[in-house]
């Protein structure tokens, strides 16, 4: 609460400071009594009997009751009470004194011995009075003192004020009146109109708020006139005063009904919860604490039932309690446990009276009286202790069922609740679940969650019945405002309560802005080791009925064991990912070795590949070289050196393969572009490619498109590419035809030139396809091929062709043959796109 300002320190130090000259006075004229004789009851200075005494006393025995009128004393007459009192103390205790009564006109004498006035009997009649003055003021002073915003602080703060001097002063004017009966009489008159002000501005009656101080001024003065009356009749006829007497207690009660129906039409309204509740607490304590106090007074003065005054001022604590309990407090559920404790212990209360009662009637007959016989009390304590819980559970459920009309079995959401947290899953679908369960069950009708792990800073949000929100940016702002205003100690907040609070008057325009976008009633923290790390937003329920403290309750613990699900669930997920990481990492690993392995077999087969394709020529030109050196030999030597030239050039493009691989891997070469005349570059190809062939059954067919004599690219580069796919085509082709062609096309906008060797050998299979241009592979890789090779040469080509900023690719079909085809792209003029460009 704020600091109060001097003003208000300097009012409640005199009010703090008049009070205790009251109560200290109060104490020292009535110690004085103590342990000395009196006549056995009271008399008011009038010489009525008063309405204070208790069972014991020589008074009530002796037949007296409240508003006799004590008009002699062993045959004197008296002026005054002080009077009595005098002559009693003259003489010891126990003494008989005969007294002349007045009553309704009739006039009668009765006998009544002296008592001693102990401090029990002080404590239990106006003891109680001073105890009690002393709690209203107190009670009344405390939303005074914590600046309560209501306007109902200061009529509450009035009319317990009054009942204090009320309360303080019977003693005194009972006895030996030093306070002047006016304070008394005119504090008593007072305190009814201050409970019809309290009740209208409890209530904020809109419809009296341009006759409100008129009104005002109508209530106080009738207090006024009342005490005038009271006042004036005191000392004049009996008859008169009893009359003014009972139009004031008339007043108290007529005030209290009047209080109950401003609070009863408010309650039929369409007002907030927190409101409805505020005026329930309210509505309870007034009847106990204001109405039966009252209606009692009337009972004891109208009716003449003889009820001791003091007894009433047990039940009157509980309306200023609830009055300034009503105003300090702006939570909606602690006022819920407040209205439903009072009620189901006050129908406990009245339950076991009413067995007692029933027991004392049954049992009385049978064995006697308590004072007696103490059969009666112990079958009665038997009985509390055989039917209090049962008894104090079945109000509960009574009470939950009439008043409260729960909508949901609360023991099956938890443990539904608690089955679902306890399983092991993702915190998405936990939290989807945990929502689905508690609106259906409740009935709700949009609930948000978001949530904040405090270990990864992974943020989750889930929205049902309502638009989805920005979970993360409403997380950052709840939870800022709610660990600046509240921290880890408040559990919830509902609309209500975020509307009127003090405490949330900082940042009230935010939190109703939240809970507007939210559709939300009610707000819970889910707190995870000392540290809010989410929130759940309930909307309304579907019956139109305000949350309960026992669903708040019940949804803080639930969110307790939400929190705790959804971080294991966060570090279960993280785990599960980390798991499926090291899984995926493993894999690589594997298929890396694998590659490594499968790299070391290709080299190794590489190497033997090499050796093979080395020995072979080398073999062959040794041998012929040999045969050569023979002087006898007359065989065709020309023949014979053709082969050692073919084996020696066959040779030298292996070698010229391994030096290209060798730069390739280096990254040392780089492409020479320059004017190349195709028709050269060809000639040279088919005069090589012609020589390859030597009768074998096959034909070789060139077709250039006329436009395409020039083109800009590496010519030794590209001679080696179409070296390798004609050789190639040689290799695997037995009979038919092997075709060099180059035209023109078009391709997403862009130039090239497509040149494509094709041939019709035994082809290759689609699965073989992908890895053809895969260094050091081969479709036959074992030493005993029927066809040579190293596994470099495609590899070469497409590594090749990519420095020429072109690709190539293969299309075959086994036993059909295969077509590989080169795309350059087209440098250095303008391509002619009429007479022979084809679009690709």
């Amino acid at each position: 609460m704020e600091l109060l300002t001097w003003q208000r320190r300097g009012l409640l130090a005199i009010v703090g400071f008049l009070a205790f000259l009251v109560v200290a006075g109060t104490l020292i004229s009535s110690f004085q009594w103590i342990n000395r004789p009196f006549p056995g009851f009271f008399l008011y200075g009038n010489l009525a009997v008063a309405p204070d005494f208790l069972p014991q006393w020589g008074g009530s025995q002796g037949g007296l009751r409240f508003l006799d009128r004590v008009l002699a004393v062993q045959g004197e007459a008296m002026d005054h009470p002080r009077a009595l009192y005098d002559l009693v103390r003259s003489a010891p205790a126990g003494s008989q004194f005969r007294y002349t009564v007045e009553r309704e006109g009739n006039r009668f004498e009765v006998v009544i011995p002296s008592m001693q006035f102990s401090f029990h009997d002080w404590l239990l009649s106006f003891g109680i009075y001073l105890l009690a003055g002393i709690g209203f003021i107190a009670i009344g002073v405390t939303p005074f003192y914590f600046r309560s915003p209501s306007p109902a602080a200061a009529p509450l703060f009035l009319m317990v004020s009054a009942i204090f001097l009320w309360f303080t002063a019977t003693f005194d004017f009972m006895t030996t009146q030093f306070v002047p009966k006016e304070v008394r009489i005119f504090a008593f008159t007072m305190t009814p109109s201050a409970g019809i002000h309290l009740g209208l501005l409890l209530t904020k009656r809109e419809s009296i708020r341009k006759r409100y101080l008129p009104l005002l001024l109508l209530i106080y003065g009738i207090s006024v006139l009342l005490g005038l009356f009271y006042s004036f009749a005191f000392y004049a006829d009996i008859g008169v005063w009893h009359w003014a007497l009972r139009l004031s207690y008339g007043y108290s009660c007529l005030a209290a009904v009047v209080f109950l129906a401003l609070l009863w039409a408010d309650l039929r309204k369409p007002i907030s919860n927190l409101e409805r509740l505020r005026l329930r607490v309210v509505f309870f304590g007034s009847i106990l604490g204001f109405f039966l106090p009252t209606f009692g007074t009337v009972l004891a003065s109208f009716f003449y039932w003889a009820i001791p005054y003091n007894l009433l001022l047990i039940p009157a604590v509980f309306f200023p309690l609830s009055v300034a309990y009503a105003l300090l407090k702006y939570n909606l559920f602690d006022l819920d446990v407040v209205l439903k404790v009072g009620l189901t212990r006050g129908a406990l209360t009245g339950a076991l009276l009413l067995i007692y009662v029933l027991l004392v009637s049954v049992l009385s007959p049978l064995v006697g009286i308590y004072e007696k016989d103490s059969v009666v009390a112990l079958f009665f304590s038997i009985l509390v202790v055989i039917v209090f819980n049962p008894l104090l559970r079945w109000i509960e459920r009574v009470m939950n069922r009439l008043l409260f009309r729960k909508e949901y079995d609360p023991n099956r959401l938890q443990s539904e609740v608690s089955l679902l947290l306890r399983s092991l899953s993702k915190p998405q679908s936990t939290a989807e679940q945990y929502l689905s369960l508690v609106t259906g069950r409740m009935e709700i009708e949009t609930a948000s969650l978001f949530f904040c792990s405090q270990e990864q800073g992974k943020y989750l949000t889930v929205s049902l019945g309502g638009k989805p929100n920005d979970g993360k940016g409403s997380l950052q702002l709840l939870r800022s405002l709610w660990s600046r205003q509240f921290g880890t100690d408040k559990r919830g907040v509902s609309r209500d309560e975020a509307k009127s609070s003090p405490a949330c008057q900082e940042s009230r325009d935010e939190l109703l802005s939240i809970f507007a976008e939210l559709k939300a009633e009610l707000a819970i923290s889910l707190i995870f080791e000392k540290e809010v790390v989410g929130l759940v937003s309930l909307g309304k329920k579907r019956s139109g009925r305000a949350y309960s403290a026992d669903d708040f309750g019940l949804l803080c613990l639930l969110a307790d064991q939400l929190a705790l699900a959804l971080e294991n669930g966060m570090l279960f997920e993280e785990s599960e990912k980390t798991k499926e990481n090291y899984q995926r990492l493993y894999d690589e690993s594997q298929a890396l070795n694998q590659k490594l392995v499968e790299g070391d077999r290709q080299k190794k087969q590489f190497v033997a590949n090499i050796s093979h394709e080395l020995r072979t020529p080398i073999s062959t030109i040794l041998g012929y070289s040999e045969v050569l050196l023979d002087a006898s030999f007359a065989g065709d030597k020309r023949a014979i050196l053709e082969r050692v030239v073919t084996n020696g050039q066959g040779l030298s493009q292996l070698m010229d393969s391994l030096l290209d691989f060798s730069r390739m891997e280096a990254g040392s070469t780089e492409a020479t572009l320059q004017e190349v005349r195709v028709g050269e570059v060809l000639e040279s190809l088919e005069t090589m490619t012609k020589r390859l062939i030597k009768g074998r059954p096959i034909q070789f067919r060139v077709q250039i498109e006329p436009l395409l004599e020039v083109i800009e690219t590496d010519a030794k580069k590209l001679q080696q590419i179409l070296m390798q796919l004609l050789t190639n085509a040689l290799k695997f082709t037995e009979r038919g035809e092997i075709a060099l062609e180059m035209k023109s096309c078009l391709e997403k906008d862009a130039a090239f030139v497509e040149i494509s060797v094709s041939d019709t050998g035994i082809g290759i299979s689609k699965r073989d396809q992908d890895v053809i241009f895969e260094e050091f592979r081969q479709l036959d890789g074992s030493s005993t091929r029927q066809y040579g090779g190293t596994g470099l040469g495609l590899s070469l080509c497409k590594r090749m062709v990519q420095s020429l900023g072109g690709k190539i690719a293969v299309e075959s079909e086994p036993g059909q043959g295969s077509v590989f085809s080169l795309m350059l792209p087209m440098r250095g003029y303008e391509l002619q796109v009429a007479g022979g460009i084809q679009a690709f």
